[in-house]
């Protein structure tokens, strides 16, 4: 029924028939794409019942599109606002290819374009949000950090029964709370800018699904990006592109602040994509999120062993290293 009434949707607007139109495979959100074509060109069409989202969608669209950032036009909204038409960007997502390619020289280019394309999005956007219109959170404070926090703990550590000292653990998180809230430099933190929400075409990147951004630490993004389970980019490469990044930045202060909030935006983030890997993949069953959990823990559990920051949390630090024990391997297996 929604692919008949998008498909109507989408030839009302070109104002002919069209010459193919089919649904994309869904990840972890509700939202429904559709690739529209029509002889000359093609669009994305997406529906999407959670109209709150679709606003700060359409919000931040204008304001990027505004600035010239690489980001998807918006064409056409229907009235009931749960439906539009878009900029088709590209097929290929950056995910793919790095997956298909590994990491040759046209996909290092890509990377560090993402990183440029990605700084030249904070600094357009500073002082031109206004974050009432966001989504969820206006701003990455606590709030939003112990739902991601709890997330963890909810969805990975309860379902896999590791045991911990309840009381030790939640005054755990209000500590790393507090730490995260007060990272510097602050700016619009699109949240979940991974590589699969970025399109790579003819030698250039574009940046999708945005509509969760606020006002957060620069530096989430970049470790959202570069520490992704999926991608497994070696510590080398990692630190070769963290630099590339810093070199963007003139202002020593600027670029001290920015490495000094690295260590907690990696824990956060390692942390909240593993509470939605095990939403998605242990109790909703998804084969993604199924698959990536095992990397996900990897990662957390290296950052664990190396950051001496992380004996300022023993309890969570404990679970953390129990992830990677042979009962917990068993446990996943069973339930892959």
């Amino acid at each position: 029924m929604k692919n008949i009434e998008a498909k109507n949707f989408f030839e009302k607007y070109t104002e002919q028939p069209s010459a193919s139109f089919f649904a994309l495979p869904q990840s972890g959100s509700s939202r429904i794409n559709f690739i529209g074509e029509t002889e000359q060109q093609k669009f994305v069409v997406t529906y999407n019942e959670n109209i709150k989202e679709n606003e700060a969608f359409f919000y931040f669209s204008e304001v990027f599109e505004k600035l010239k950032l690489n980001t998807p036009k918006i064409f056409k909204i229907n009235a009931e606002r749960n439906l539009y038409v878009q900029e088709f960007l590209g097929a290929n997502t950056l995910s793919e290819i790095i997956a298909n390619e590994g990491l040759t020289k046209e996909v290092v280019s890509l990377v560090k374009l993402t990183l440029e394309k990605l700084l030249i999005l904070q600094k357009a956007t500073q002082n031109k949000i206004d974050f009432s219109k966001t989504f969820e959170y206006e701003k990455y404070d606590e709030l939003p950090i112990m739902h991601d926090l709890y997330y963890f703990k909810n969805f990975l550590v309860d379902v896999l029964e590791v045991h911990y000292h309840k009381s030790t653990l939640l005054k755990e998180f209000k500590k790393i709370a507090q730490k995260i809230e007060a990272l510097e430099p602050k700016g619009l933190m699109i949240r979940d800018f991974q590589a699969r929400n970025i399109l790579a075409n003819n030698g250039d990147v574009y940046f999708i699904d945005y509509q969760a951004a606020m006002e957060g630490p620069a530096m989430y993004d970049v470790v959202s990006f570069l520490f992704q389970a999926k991608a497994n980019f070696s510590e080398d490469f990692k630190n070769e592109m963290l630099d590339y990044y810093f070199s963007f930045y003139d202002n020593e202060e600027e670029k001290k602040s920015l490495r000094a909030s690295l260590k907690y935006c990696k824990l956060i983030r390692f942390m909240q994509v593993l509470g939605a890997y095990g939403f998605r993949g242990l109790i909703q069953r998804k084969p993604h999120f199924m698959g990536s959990i095992e990397q996900g823990i990897k990662n957390l559990v290296e950052f664990a062993k190396q950051e001496e920051e992380m004996n300022l949390y023993p309890e969570l630090k404990k679970i953390i290293l129990e992830l990677e024990t042979e009962k917990i391997r068993k446990k996943l297996k069973e339930m892959n």
